[in-house]
């Protein structure tokens, strides 16, 4: 039998249940977001959505912080059914606003007027949703650990929900699911209160989100963005769309046209043909599917620069594609007559469409000689012990988030030093790795990094001399690099020089010889990875070789050379850009979190006495820390996971899944501690300080030690390392809230604001502090904030001194 509280007259159960889906749908409208926004925006404002949600919680909870009175003992069953209703309603008009408004990056006032709009629709739900959660931790008179743990745990499985729903639903109609749910939280809180009208309405909200997922999931004339990265799209242009926690795949009706080619020979004959479908990854990104039936639809490969290497390894035993998107790739490694071909895409939508929609027009799957893998490329390469003639990767960057948020790209883990080392371990005897990249003469960039990346890496496996292995052809805009795990040999330097005769290329490093452009002069001249790194130290653009510590290879700008490189056209002009939103989003997320903690102090004036003792500063450093800490710690282990398991859908579910369930977990136990007395609450911190350092290491260990083992084992230890640490850090914000109630209850959601705002900001700069320093940093700043907790919490538990 449940018991009744005396106060509420609804049965604790209900409570616990009602935070539960309250905070399911929260967090899975959070995910699915950032799924949305890295669609109608670039890739550096999907975070926004994760801002968006903590502005909105933030503002929900200083609003019962300035209204107490709407959730008192007569009213906070109803209201707060009424503010679970809201919620519902406003995720349904967020959808709206995302879908007909255009939020596209350019300095205008149109782009300001969208981001005021988009910003007050999306965060609504938000703000709703942050008043229930606000309420049910300060207000009601049940365990602050039970509380706690009924949302975190609701938000671990909400995590899980997305990643599965996304290959259920599409991203919109996946946002009315969520809205959905949180109707049940209506009907939770509302128990025996809730007035015959509210009942109608929740009714009327629930039948018509349900609705609308009906249509999205048996339509294409349901809710759809229409303003796609600054263009807008007709709802029924495509042949295919899908939807899924990496990407949005939409796939255009086939025509027959002019050949695409990456990086076209000039010699390439005018009259080709081919029938093919453009697919397009979030809107931006691109590849093709030609129809194959016969040789002869695919000859126009051989005048793309990306398979240039394929002229040294024509008939060759084996080749690994990574990235196989629409089967180019694959077409190229048929036309050259390569005997067994492995295509490893992370991207399950592309395999799929080759495997079943599209299977007779490409005639990939078809072949007993091609085999497709749906898996991370150094992951599976990682666990294989095949050796391969040819290794190509051709212009891998889907710029898509992947669901842990912005700047943190499927792609990154395939440009590291340790991921290369992998590729070229991979190869036969005599094997060659193929890399193609953007190219500009006048600044290198990306093209530039990618020499540095392959040096740095030979020099990891022993090779004294990387000049001799390293060759370069470039045309136009693409350049194409050719890395040989042997020497390479006068008779395929003399095919490599035939080959940039014949199809009108620039064999712009040849092997041996000293390139005349003067940075790649600087990078292949190096004998070693300390004179490398000293001959780029310098230069206006990082060419630094990427690693996993740091492995955000597009991003190459330098903060003290902005000034240098701001005209810069292509990605340097994408990395300005996201570098300048992350700048903008910190500074507004810094000067809210001082609004946040200002303006409740003008406002409400009588608790001047309180503010003038130390137990009040102390609270409000002591939850503020606890939410910097936190969040740093989780982009941090999101970061190393997704070097760890490869797959970033499994590094984001099982880390959010890990991190809030055992710290929902953690936060149940501490009603069963006393976490509130010596020696507990100086234990605590100093073990939360000590683990988060200790964790940075274990993973840097694991990482080393397991990366070839099988992905079950790894998610299986990836659990293990991470539990214990989320268990710690669940203890916290229950242990704050009981002593912050026992000296100030009215303060106390005014509090649980500040832990969310400073927990959003530091989202913020932990990507910063990981791309322009390491992701080690944000595990010694999260130690050091529960550090500094020793030094309060001794103040914390004395009464005021106000």
């Amino acid at each position: 039998m449940n018991r009744t509280d005396s106060q509420t007259k609804i049965p604790s159960a209900y409570i616990y249940l009602g935070t539960f889906f309250i905070a399911f749908s929260t967090l899975a409208l959070e995910v699915t977001l950032t799924r949305i926004f890295s669609v109608i925006t670039f890739y550096h404002l999907a975070f926004f959505a994760v801002s968006i949600a903590m502005l909105g919680m933030t503002a929900g909870a200083i609003t019962v912080y300035f209204r107490p009175e709407w959730f008192e003992e007569h009213n906070i069953g109803p209201n707060t059914a009424k503010a679970c209703l809201a919620y519902s309603a406003a995720a349904a008009i967020a959808l709206t606003v995302l879908c007909l408004l255009p939020v596209y990056f350019i300095y205008s006032l149109m782009f300001i007027f969208s981001i005021l709009i988009v910003t007050a629709a999306c965060s609504l739900p938000f703000y709703f949703s942050g008043m229930v959660v606000s309420v049910v931790l300060t207000k009601y008179p049940l365990p602050i650990g039970k509380l706690y743990a009924s949302d975190l745990i609701g938000a671990s499985l909400g995590c899980l929900f997305v990643l599965g729903g996304l290959e259920l639903f599409d991203a919109p109609g996946l946002i009315l699911l969520s809205g959905a749910i949180g109707i049940i939280s209506v009907f939770c809180f509302g128990y025996r209160s809730l007035s015959l009208r509210s009942k109608r309405w929740s009714i009327i909200v629930l039948v018509l989100l349900i609705s609308g997922v009906f249509v999205n999931t048996v339509s294409d004339r349901g809710f759809r963005p229409i303003n796609i990265k600054g263009h807008q799209e007709t709802l029924t242009k495509y042949a295919v769309e899908k939807w899924n926690s990496f990407s949005r795949i939409a796939v255009d009706e086939g025509i027959e046209r002019v050949p695409h080619l990456w990086g076209p020979s000039p010699v390439m004959p005018a009259d080709s043909t081919s029938f093919v479908y453009q697919m397009t990854i979030d809107g931006e990104a691109g590849t093709h599917l030609t129809r194959f039936t016969k040789l002869e639809d695919i000859q126009y490969l051989r005048y793309d620069i990306t398979n240039a290497a394929y002229y040294l390894k024509e008939g060759s035993e084996s080749a690994c594609v990574i990235g196989v998107g629409g089967g180019r790739d694959i077409h190229s490694a048929i036309l050259f007559g390569v005997r067994k071909i492995v295509g490893v895409d992370v991207n399950p939508i592309f395999i799929n469409l080759l495997n079943n929609k599209f299977r007779n027009e490409a005639n990939i799957s078809n072949r007993p000689d091609v085999k497709l893998v749906v898996d991370e490329a150094r992951s599976y390469l990682s666990r294989s012990d095949e050796k391969f003639s040819i290794i190509q990767m051709s212009l891998i960057d889907t710029w898509a988030a992947t669901g842990a948020g912005a700047m943190t790209l499927t792609e990154n883990s395939l440009y590291t030093v340790e991921a290369w080392k992998i590729f070229l371990n991979r190869l036969d005897t005599n094997g060659i790795y193929t890399l193609s990249r953007w190219y500009n003469p006048q600044n290198l960039g990306e093209t530039g990094r990618g020499a540095s990346l392959a040096v740095a890496a030979l020099f990891e496996l022993g090779i004294n001399e990387p000049a001799k292995h390293i060759a370069m052809l470039t045309v136009s805009k693409l350049s194409t690099l050719i890395v040989s795990k042997s020497p390479f040999l006068d008779r395929d330097i003399s095919k490599l020089k035939e080959i940039a005769s014949s199809l009108k290329y620039n064999f712009v490093i040849v092997p041996g010889e000293l390139p005349s452009n003067a940075i790649l002069r600087k990078i292949i001249s190096s004998k070693s990875k300390e004179e490398l790194f000293f001959n780029i130290k310098d230069e206006p653009l990082n060419y630094l070789p990427p690693t996993d510590e740091n492995p955000y290879f597009f991003n190459m700008l330098r903060l003290n050379h902005l000034s240098e490189i701001q005209l810069m056209e292509g990605v340097h002009y994408g990395n300005l850009q996201a570098s300048l939103a992350l700048v903008v989003l910190i500074f507004s997320l810094f000067s809210l979190t001082i609004l946040t903690i200002i303006l409740p102090l003008i406002y409400r004036s009588r608790i001047k006495n309180f503010i003038k003792g130390k137990t009040f500063w102390k609270a409000v450093f002591y939850f503020s820390l606890i939410g910097a800490g936190f969040m740093m710690t989780e982009i941090g282990l999101m970061q190393r996971l997704s070097v760890f398991l490869g797959h970033p859908v499994y590094a984001l579910g099982i880390l959010l899944f890990t991190i809030i369930l055992s710290a929902g977990i953690g936060s149940f136990f501490s009603e069963h501690l006393p976490v509130t007395r010596s020696p507990w609450k100086y234990v605590l911190p100093a073990f939360a300080a000590i683990a988060i350092l200790a964790i940075n290491f274990i993973l840097n260990a694991v990482i080393s030690s397991m990366i070839t083992s099988p992905m079950l084992s790894k998610i299986i230890i990836s659990i293990l390392v991470i539990f214990p640490v989320g268990f710690t850090l669940g203890f916290f914000f229950p242990m704050g809230m009981r002593l912050a109630k026992s000296r100030s209850p009215e303060e106390t959601p005014w509090l649980w604001a500040l832990n969310g705002i400073f927990g959003v900001l530091f989202s913020a700069l932990a990507v910063f502090f990981s791309i322009y320093f390491s992701i080690s940093l944000n595990f010694y700043l999260a130690s050091l904030c529960y550090a500094t907790i020793l030094i309060l919490i001794k103040g914390l538990s004395q009464p005021s001194t106000g």
